[in-house]
């Protein structure tokens, strides 16, 4: 009896509350009224290495028909809202790979002077088959490099290119080793202010680079004991204002003391900020401030600037006559040994060639070039012999090559992001791909035509990627290889 009131009790159970039947996605059944639709979608989900290039298409009297004409290239069009609100514009920008601005540009039309400017910020490829003279004036004042392509095969080209420099971005990390933004405070400049300064995190956003040397900087003064601890003060005020300036906007970026630092400065989103020092009279006459400014983040120390300090002798100054010192000095000695045990880097640009034989003779770490460029390309006592790249080479060292139009090029007109990517291909050349990088020597002097601020970083790139650069060649050039000898100073630290 208790058995079949058991039974009859699970029969009930089973009556009411069914066992639910295996759902599997075969058993997704659509609405008969969108079931093609949505079957020709699934199919045409594919898989793919080459990504269909998104193509900006501003919304106006000819939308229908350039729409249809990017995507009879292969492009996916993306229709731009009709705005005169440059930050919902810039969201929308940010996303292309392209854009398409046939009607051109008319001081007026408020809606197409933000899209060019936007785009162009971005180095975007803009099909624009007949510039007007308000268009190359305006390339002209920001020294741009853009050709402008007159026809949809044309932009796609150019789009595909800038894709792809756009994700290789996402996946390396990018340092531009030497920028001098504190000297531009003094003008209201600031990592969170783009306006005229070549620095700032919207220009790094725009043009995908995750880090940025920020340069302590001082010009050299008197080398009494007044003047060495005027120079102290000096480097110690400007620091106070570089880790003020980054502080206001900690919510988009952060110093880093070292290359994981940095790492994860990008993981959180943020753009990652390092220290240099340029010229040693900050360091005075005492051996102790070198591992305060360590403390204080500084990754590097330029020894001298334009002209002779109480460390070495400068490349600058030729009249060598009344020198006691043609390299490093008795001090200098001192200086480089306490860097490598505080594990900041030795930066030899400005130096005279003495100097850099003396240090490699004497560094136990490798030795760096923050901002310096190829003697053999272009004759200047700033510039890197050949035999001083093979040397920095064997010492493990890394060349980091700046765009600074009088120390690569004799006419500042004729000066452009080749001239840079010139130079890195010699260095590489010569020194091999482990050994160069990018120091750019923004706010400092640096720029020229198609690298005027750190939102042109990516034109470097897609220079390097049309003379045959592979990704994992790109990858050291823009920071690989910066890190490296960064790690290997750090990891001699006592």
């Amino acid at each position: 009896m208790l058995l079949q009131r058991f039974v009859y009790s699970v029969f009930c159970l089973a009556v009411l509350f069914p066992q639910p039947v295996g759902i599997s996605a075969q058993s997704i059944s659509y609405p008969k009224e969108v079931k093609s639709i949505y079957q020709e979608a699934d199919r045409q989900a594919r898989l793919s290495l080459d990504p269909r290039l998104l193509i900006g298409v501003p919304a106006g009297p000819q939308v229908v028909e350039e729409v249809a004409a990017v995507q009879q290239i292969g492009g996916v069009p993306m229709v731009i809202p009709m705005s005169s609100d440059a930050e919902v514009l810039a969201h929308a920008v940010d996303v292309l790979d392209g854009l398409v601005l046939t009607g051109g540009v008319m001081a007026a039309d408020t809606f197409a002077v933000l899209l060019n400017k936007l785009a162009a910020d971005r180095n975007i490829p803009i099909m624009m088959p007949h510039p007007q003279d308000l268009v190359r004036q305006l390339d002209s004042c920001q020294w741009r490099i853009h050709d402008y392509p007159s026809t949809y095969q044309q932009l796609l080209s150019k789009a595909r290119l800038y894709n792809r420099a756009k994700r290789l971005h996402q996946r390396i990390f990018t340092i531009d080793s030497h920028g001098d933004l504190a000297e531009e405070y003094r003008h209201g400049a600031s990592v969170g202010r783009r306006q005229t300064n070549q620095i700032s995190i919207q220009k790094m956003n725009e043009g995908k680079l995750d880090a940025e040397f920020i340069v302590n900087f001082q010009k050299q003064g008197l080398l009494t004991a007044e003047g060495l601890a005027q120079g102290v003060q000096k480097g110690k005020q400007i620091m106070a204002q570089i880790h003020a300036d980054v502080e206001n906007y900690k919510d988009f970026c952060g110093i880093a003391r070292t290359p994981d630092e940095a790492l994860e400065l990008k993981k959180q989103g943020k753009k990652a900020f390092f220290i240099g020092l340029e010229n040693g009279h900050a360091i005075g006459d005492d051996l102790k401030n070198i591992r305060w400014y360590s403390d204080q983040g500084v990754s590097y120390i330029t020894l001298c600037w334009m002209k002779d300090n109480a460390i070495c002798h400068s490349s600058n100054v030729k009249d060598t006559t009344n020198q006691t010192h043609l390299g490093l000095t008795p001090f200098g000695k001192k200086v480089v040994k306490e860097m490598n045990r505080q594990g900041v880097l030795i930066d030899l640009s400005h130096a005279s060639q003495q100097t850099f034989w003396d240090c490699i003779a004497l560094s136990k770490a490798p030795v760096i070039f923050s901002h310096s460029g190829c003697m053999a390309r272009f004759v200047h006592d700033r510039n890197v012999t050949d035999k001083e790249i093979k040397a920095l080479a064997r010492n493990g060292g890394v060349l980091q090559i700046y765009a600074v139009w009088n120390f690569q090029c004799s006419n500042m007109h004729r000066a452009c992001v080749n001239h840079m990517v010139e130079d890195i291909d010699h260095a590489v050349k010569v020194g091999g791909i482990d050994h160069v990088g990018i120091g750019i020597d923004l706010d400092g002097g640096g720029g020229y035509r198609g690298i005027m601020g750190q939102n042109d970083a990516i034109n470097i790139t897609m220079g390097l990627m049309e003379k045959g650069y592979t990704d994992g060649d790109i990858g050291k050039i823009w920071g690989g290889n910066l890190m490296r000898v960064m790690n290997d100073a750090l990891r001699r630290r006592q």
